[in-house]
């Protein structure tokens, strides 16, 4: 995972503590990225702060290293109070969208496991280029961004979607009805959108479901989240907050509950045509 706010000091000293373990095990950088199969500049991202390394990273990491077991359980428990992290808006974002973009395009291709539960909109990965485009156009406004690099945003973003190919990967994407029904863009923009969500339907490493308006759930749905294998992702109005692998383990089981309230299969598709049935214009 890329980490594009301020820097922590448990990062700093994460960062610090694999130089360490690397160089005692007398490994150069450039030894370490052959063995690993990374490329060169990854291992300096990871030395440097610039990269939170991924838990199977870490593990990689410790295991090419011969870092025995009492380091093993005090590195993962620095990287876990290095990734539970709140950054404002304003600080993800004062170098523009398309860094934050690029952050989470690395943060896909780093994870196999991708869960979203969305409230009000579409999941980035599952966007048409128009509606990415209105997205960007409210963050703007709302956080005034200084800099208006909405092009490079939506391109960036766009590229993220090729992970969805990857058959290596697994990607659950459940929606609470109202992302389909609030019209905060023009109705054939959201038209078209119903439409891209009906193409993910039957992808077989993709799981996709609607938690209905109408429906009696179990645990009702406080707000919404990412999960990218052990990391969790919690979007607000002021930022965004990421926790590592006991915090996000709530996550988890809160998602699991909510999707055994959702619509599936035939019947998300007959919601999504439904909702589609009541635009007009």
């Amino acid at each position: 995972m890329i980490i594009s706010g301020d820097g922590t000091e448990e990062r700093i000293r994460l960062a610090e503590r694999l130089r360490a373990v690397r160089l005692h095990a007398g490994l150069s950088g450039k030894e370490l990225s052959q063995k690993s199969g990374w490329q060169p500049s990854k291992v300096s991202r990871l030395e440097t702060g610039r990269q939170l390394p991924s838990e199977p990273d870490l593990l990689r990491w410790m295991e090419l290293c011969g870092v025995d077991e009492g380091d093993r359980e005090g590195l993962l428990a620095l990287r876990e109070a290095a990734t539970t992290a709140h950054r404002t808006w304003q600080q993800r974002m004062r170098r523009g969208q398309q860094p934050v973009q690029a952050d989470y395009n690395r943060l896909v291709e780093a994870s196999t496991r991708i869960r979203h539960f969305e409230t009000a909109w579409v999941p980035g990965l599952l966007q048409t280029p128009v509606y990415a485009r209105i997205v960007f156009t409210e963050m703007v406004s709302l956080h005034h961004v200084d800099i208006r690099d909405i092009d490079s945003a939506v391109n960036t973003r766009m590229q993220r979607q090729r992970c969805l190919y990857d058959t290596t990967k697994h990607f659950e994407f459940l929606l609470a009805e109202p992302v389909l029904r609030w019209r905060f863009c023009p109705p054939e923009v959201l038209r078209a959108q119903l439409d891209r969500l009906r193409g993910v339907i039957g992808m077989p490493n993709v799981r996709f479901g609607i938690l209905p308006l109408d429906a009696t759930v179990g645990t009702p749905p406080q707000n919404a989240f990412q999960l990218y294998d052990s990391t969790a992702v919690v979007e607000t109005f002021a930022g965004e907050t990421m926790h590592s692998r006991v915090d996000s383990a709530i996550y988890n089981r809160v998602l699991d509950r909510l999707w055994s309230d959702a619509l599936v299969g035939d019947t998300a598709l007959t919601a999504l045509e439904a909702a589609g049935a009541l635009l007009t214009g």
